[in-house]
């Protein structure tokens, strides 16, 4: 299973701050924990409204990747992921290819120009997919477009985006669905959730224990990927497991004894 760190989000006061200060050192810190609690690559996530934000991308990736030697995962308007690829060292991850067309158009291109891996999330260019049918039409879309612009299947992730199961019971059940739905209508697809969405209004102290059960539901119905909390021990030691169990990782007699 690949992880992506979640933790370098402009939504965290720390990195928000950070950001404005000019003190970057939460954000170096944020990167090698994250690494070094298991990360196979990290997000940075600067959403759609921050003032110069291209600059601040291309800071931001030209930093971490003096610390840590993983891909970044780019989060953010079509302009402030340009900005952030055009400094990237290796194959980047562009997050955030949703049904909205325009976005979509452009995204796919930064992809094929710079030789990325992608992650399509079903919904639409407004608000939210209602049902099944609905995200199945914009992940195959998503699907259809990468490739005919020169993207290998097996570099589209497809996140079904979780909602919170303090607001729908149902939230796993659908996930699941939708992770088996998208593997069988497009073969070779991958699949990624963003982790954290599953437990948003419950209380903290049992995010974890959420957090970490619906990773392990996810991972059995076929989940390769999860943006997630890697300092987060439960989570990081279920991700782990997952990887032993699921035979991705090589059998470890340490691993199992210690």
């Amino acid at each position: 299973m690949l992880v992506i760190g979640e933790k370098i989000n402009v939504l965290s006061t720390a990195i928000y701050e950070g950001i404005v200060s000019g003190n970057l050192s939460p954000i170096v810190s944020f990167a090698i924990l994250q690494v070094e609690s298991g990360a196979d690559a990290l997000d940075i996530n600067l959403g759609p409204d921050l003032r110069n934000g291209e600059a601040i991308m291309k800071e931001l990736v030209m930093l971490v990747q003096q610390y840590v030697d993983v891909p970044v995962c780019l989060n953010g308007t079509q302009e402030i992921i340009g900005a952030g690829l055009a400094v990237h060292k290796g194959r980047a991850i562009i997050n955030g290819v949703t049904g909205d067309r325009e976005r979509m158009a452009r995204l796919i291109d930064l992809a094929g120009e710079f030789d990325t891996r992608i992650i399509g999330m079903a919904v639409p260019g407004k608000g939210y997919a209602e049902g099944m049918d609905s995200k199945c039409v914009i992940a195959v879309e998503i699907a259809e477009q990468a490739v005919r612009r020169g993207i290998n299947v097996s570099d589209i992730y497809m996140d079904p985006v979780l909602t919170s199961f303090a607001l729908s019971p149902d939230a796993i059940f659908n996930a699941v669905r939708s992770i088996r739905t998208f593997k069988e209508m497009i073969p070779g697809v991958k699949t990624l959730v963003g982790l954290s969405n599953i437990s948003q209004g419950i209380s903290k102290k049992n995010t974890h224990v959420i957090n970490s059960t619906a990773l392990g539901v996810m991972a059995g119905a076929g989940l390769d990927a999860a943006i997630l909390n890697p300092m987060d021990r439960l989570v990081k030691e279920t991700s782990k497991t997952v990887k032993l169990l699921c035979r991705s990782g090589v059998y470890c007699d340490a691993y199992l004894c210690g």
